[in-house]
This record gives C-alpha cells, structure tokens and sequence, in this order.
C-alpha cells in the first residue's frame, strides 16, 4: 500500500481541508479574543490604579503629606512585588517618597519604560497613573507583565491546542483514507480473483450501513449479474452450437449429395430442397436471436403507442381458427370489456400473443382446446393463454422461457425452443410479468400488464 496513495485518498485531503479551516478559525477568533482579553486585562488594571490613587488621596486629605510618604516607604518595601509602584512629588516636581525618578510633565495615563523606575533590572514597561491633588502630584504605577503574560498564555494555548487539533485530524484522516485504501485493494483483489481465478467470490458485507458495506452490496450485486451474465451466455452458445449442428451437418450431407447427383447426371433438386430448408432454419434460429435481443435492448418505450388488446385478441384468435380446425383442435378467445388499451408496440404484442398461441398448438395434440382470455382488473391486465395439452412436466415449467429450452415431450418436435424467450422478452420490455403454471391437464402462461388506460 503506498504512502503516496492515502496521501491522495478522499479522506485525507477532506482532513487537509478541515486543518486549513482550523488555523482559518483558530486564527480569526484568537485574534479576536486576543484584543477582547487585553481590553479586559488593561480595563481592569486601570481600576486597580484609580482604586490605589483615590486611597493615596485619602491618606494625604487626613493626615498629610507625612502620612503618605510613610505608606508609600512601606507599600514601595524590599518585601513587596517591584511590579506595583506609587510616587508623591511635591509642586516643584521634587521627589518625596517612592522610586520614580521624576513626575511626568503632564497628568493622565501614561505607559514608561524601566529606565523611568529607579528599581534595576530589566522589567516590561509600567502604566502609569498621573493626578495632582492638594497641591501634591502622585503616581501610580503597575507593571504590564502580568497583561503580557497572560495575552502570551493565550496564544500559546491557541497555537497548542490548533497543533494538536490539526495532529489530530491530519491523523485520523491518514487513518480512515489508509482505511479505505485498504477496502479498495480489497475490492481490486475480489475481481481479479472473481474475473480470473473464482468467479463465486464474493466481498464481505460487515453489517454496518456505512458506505463501503453499500459499495459492496452493490460490487456484489454486478458480479451476480456478470456470473449470471456469463453462464447464459455459455449456456446460450451451447446451446446454438447444439441447435445448429443438426441442419448444418444435413445442409453439408445436402451439398454433398448434390456435388454427386451432378457429378453422375442425377436430379440436384431435391437436395437443393432439403439444403435450403436447412438454410432457413438457421436463419430463423440467428433471425429470432436477433429480435430477442433487440427487443432487450431496445429504448425504453421509445415507440409505443395506445394498443387495443381487445381487438388484438380477436384478430389472433381468427387467424388461427381455421389451422386449428384442420388439425382437429378448438380454439377460443374471451374478454371482459370491448375495449381494452394500454401503451405499448403493437407488433410486439401480437408477437407475444402468437408466439403463445402457436405453442399451444405445435405440442397440442387433435381434440384439445387452446383458450385465450383477457381480463381487465382495477390492479392489471391479464392476458392468459391455457391448454388442456400434455403440458410441461413441472420442476421444468420454471425453465420454459429461457432460451433453447425444450421440453422433454418436445424433444422431438421441431423447433428452436426461442419462441417463449421472445415472449418473455416481450413482457419485460413492456413492464408485464409472465408467468407459466400447470393447467392439470396442460400449461397455463399468463401475461400481467399494469393498469388499463381505459377499464370496464
């Protein structure tokens, strides 16, 4: 499996995406919260400055300026944090208490560096605080480290917690499109081995409904279908090589005889005959081959139009009256409504219903009967073609519509066994259902259209 390949998976580039918009995020709303907090920190230090000075001005209104040097030398002491600062100068700007080494010249906030603090070192720079207040100046003054600090925590927090969000993410993007890597060699492997070495393998569907155990679903569906696909197909041929090798070799022993009757001065005519009805069965075999699968693939209801099934059935019905009564066989056809109409092609339908019809009478034997009835329901159509014939032995009744099918009581009979392949090709592009049953005695098929445009 190559690194480069999960690289380029979906999921993956959808967590590179999701990562970008993390820092986007990340980098809006800090910066935001950034100025909020130190609007926050700087608002709430300069209340602490004002709170200071107005005690400073209250010591100095009772008890005078030696009263504030004296607070000033005890809060200024070695003990206390360098980081808060107060000052009293006098109206000539000299310094009587604290360690400021001058007054500002002009009152209100002002923001010093250290070198403005006589306390060394090299500390951040000092807000400051400047009121004069009987005619005293004081200062007031805290460092901005605190502030600093915790505007420095704040982006580090953020730059850590964007690292690891995007670690994270990046991770289990690597994880699910390795993942899903996987399940696509997995795929690979299935139709590789389906297509080259077991054509019964199948992918293992998991259970879980996610998107992998539908693509499954749905790979093992189109193996199904391609297996199916791929026996109908050899049976198919096989079946054709079966069909055609009978007037083949009679066609071949055909031609030879007529080589000999010209040879010896004979009559080639005969030959000729029984050659060329040779000739025409394999036309019809490849001829009805073809329809089948035209009818298949044909568009989807590209030419049909209002058919009237009801004058359909009786145009059928009167054309094969008379054969069946030369053969000493009854022929009938009943409906429950003169007009019955459903969209299809015409010349399909009439296909279907004599193709039904002419198979009852080929494996009909004289005295029996052929009924053709269509009812129209409120749910379907139901066109039904029965017999009281020798019928289908039954475990065979399920086979009668595939292709080159033929019966065991049929064996002997001519034909292709393609007649009942064309009707149920016929059906299904004309969204119906056929099904065949045993008429006890004889077969029963019956056709179900949808629902008539127009019923009784």
């Amino acid at each position: 499996m190559g690194r480069a390949s999960i690289l380029s998976g979906a999921p993956f580039q959808t967590a590179c995406f999701a990562a970008l918009i993390v820092w986007i995020i990340t980098a809006v709303f800090g910066y935001a919260a950034y100025l909020a907090l130190e609007d926050r920190l700087r608002s709430d230090l300069e209340q602490q400055i004002l709170d200071e000075e107005l005690l400073l001005h209250e010591i100095l209104l009772d008890g005078g300026a030696d009263a504030v040097q004296r607070a000033i030398e005890h809060l200024n002491s070695p003990n206390r944090t360098k980081l808060h600062i107060i000052a009293l100068f006098d109206q000539h700007g000299t310094a009587l208490a604290g360690s400021i080494a001058k007054s500002p010249d002009e009152i209100g906030w002002h923001e010093v560096d250290p070198d403005f603090v006589q306390i060394g070192g090299a500390f951040p720079v000092y807000m400051l605080h400047t009121s004069d207040y009987l005619g005293f100046r004081t200062v007031v003054a805290r460092s901005l480290t605190s502030l600093n600090q915790a505007l420095t925590t704040l982006w580090e927090g953020l730059l850590l917690l964007t690292l690891a969000t995007t670690a994270a993410v990046l991770g289990l993007g690597y994880y699910f499109s390795s993942q899903s890597f996987r399940k696509l060699e997995w795929i690979e492997r299935t139709l590789d081995q389906s297509f080259q070495e077991n054509a019964a393998i199948r992918l293992p569907v998991t259970g879980t409904g996610d998107q992998f155990d539908r693509i499954f679903q749905i790979v093992n569906q189109r193996l199904d279908w391609i297996s199916n696909l791929l026996n109908s197909t050899q049976t198919t041929a096989v079946a054709i090589a079966r069909d055609l090798r009978v007037p083949l070799t009679n066609g071949f022993m055909s031609l030879q005889k007529v080589h000999s009757e010209v040879e010896y001065g004979g009559d080639p005519k005969p030959s000729l005959n029984d050659l060329e009805c040779n000739l025409k069965r394999i036309r019809t075999v490849f001829d009805t081959i073809l329809k089948v699968s035209q009818i298949e693939t044909g568009g989807h209801q590209n030419n049909f139009k209002t058919v009237n099934l009801s004058a359909l059935v009786e145009k059928v019905a009167a054309a094969f009256y008379p054969v069946a009564v030369d053969e000493g066989k009854h022929i009938s056809a009943e409906y429950n409504a003169d007009t019955i109409l459903i969209r299809g092609d015409e010349s399909m339908l009439k296909q279907l219903l004599v193709n039904l019809v002419h198979n009852s009478l080929r494996y009909c034997p004289s005295g029996t009967w052929i009924s053709i009835s269509l009812t129209a329901k409120s749910e379907a159509i139901e066109l039904v073609v029965a017999d009281n014939g020798p019928g289908v032995p039954e475990p065979q009744i399920s086979k009668i519509f595939e292709a080159f099918f033929r019966a065991d009581s049929a064996r002997n009979e001519a034909g292709n066994g393609l007649g009942l392949s064309l009707v149920k090709a016929v059906a299904i592009r004309h969204g119906a259902i056929v099904t065949a049953e045993s008429n006890e005695p004889g077969l029963r098929v019956c056709v179900s259209f949808g629902k008539p445009l127009i019923a009784a």
